[in-house]
């Protein structure tokens, strides 16, 4: 039976992973260390830049969330 005070660990690794750039926005589907070696989904609200927060942030390889060509 699990504690609902101490959720299971993602089956995320690093390698899976990027972590974001100071500018880019932090979304639903972003992960953030647990502190147990492992990464919990990020729940909270979206919008902050990544560079507002102590921790990193890090998002999936691959996902782009409003990709822009920036001229």
């Amino acid at each position: 039976m699990m504690s609902a005070t101490n959720p299971p660990v993602l089956p995320v690794s690093l390698a899976h992973l990027r972590a974001l750039k100071c500018n880019e926005r932090v979304q639903r589907g972003d992960f953030v260390p647990d502190g147990r070696q492992g990464f919990a989904p990020w729940e909270g609200p979206s919008g902050f830049r990544a560079d507002s927060f102590v921790t990193q942030i890090y998002r999936r390889l691959g996902v782009r969330f409003n990709a822009r060509k920036m001229t």
